[in-house]
This record gives structure tokens, C-alpha cells and sequence, in this order.
């Protein structure tokens, strides 16, 4: 069983990682994390702003890596990635996958980053390196 740690973020029952975020009705923009103030395009008021599920494939923008050692923590990368749909967010590598880099093609999967008290994996989407992210020939 998969709980996500950030529940109103995504949903972890799929077995593919997709973000919940919304789109204005008006103009199209798509916003993630979801926003309730209405768009900053069109100037769409708040009800016009429409759940939608976010697939998580894109394009790396930028990595970084972090050595943070605080309570023990390793060292980990973080990953800027242009979704096709739209949006730049920021997640983590994954960390089976190989090292991204700018340009390369990458997607999310879920990334346990714990397990609670009640058994379930505490998950998160984590990039990973993908042949095509896009599902075409790129």
C-alpha cells in the first residue's frame, strides 16, 4: 500500500505517478501546484480553474546536487523538468536512476521515501531517466 506524503499533490494509487493540478477553462494554462485565486495569464477568475490529472513526462531543464548532511541524510540530486504539458517543477532524481542531464528525456516513478507506523510505503514521484518521455522517437 502506497501513501503519498504530499496527498494533495498526487494521487499514489496509480502505478505511474501523476500530479493533480489545474488548468483554466479560459485560456488553457495549466498549474501545478494547483492554485484557487484564479489564473495569472487571463486574469480567469478562480471557478474557472479545472482539477485535471498532470502526466509526468518531460524534458530535464536543470540538476542540481544536494550535500545536506543534516540527521544523517546522503547526498541526493534534484531535477528541474519541463513537462510536456506545460509546467517547469522540481522534483528528485530517482535514485536508480542514472544521472540526468539537461536535455535528457525523463518521467517520474514512485520513490518510497519511508514506511509508517501503520506498514505503508510513504511515496513520492522521483524522476527518472526515460528513452523517450514523450512516447514518440525524440
Amino acid at each position: 500500500m502506497r501513501t503519498a506524503i504530499h496527498p494533495r499533490l498526487y494521487d499514489p494509487a496509480p502505478d505511474d505517478p501523476v500530479l493533480n493540478c489545474g488548468q483554466c477553462a479560459r485560456c488553457g494554462r495549466v498549474y501545478f501546484p494547483p492554485i484557487g485565486i484564479g489564473c495569472e495569464n487571463c486574469g480567469a477568475p478562480a471557478e474557472s480553474l479545472v482539477p485535471r490529472a498532470l502526466p509526468t513526462a518531460g524534458v530535464v531543464f536543470a540538476v542540481a546536487e544536494v550535500n545536506v548532511n543534516t540527521q544523517g541524510t546522503k547526498p541526493f540530486s534534484v531535477a528541474e523538468v519541463v513537462l510536456a504539458a506545460g509546467p517547469l517543477i522540481r522534483a528528485v532524481v530517482h535514485p536508480a536512476s542514472p544521472p540526468l542531464h539537461i536535455g535528457d528525456q525523463a518521467r517520474a516513478r514512485w520513490h518510497v521515501v519511508k514506511r509508517n507506523d501503520a506498514g505503508a510505503d510513504l511515496v513520492e514521484p522521483a524522476f527518472i531517466k526515460s528513452a523517450s518521455a514523450f512516447g514518440d522517437s525524440r
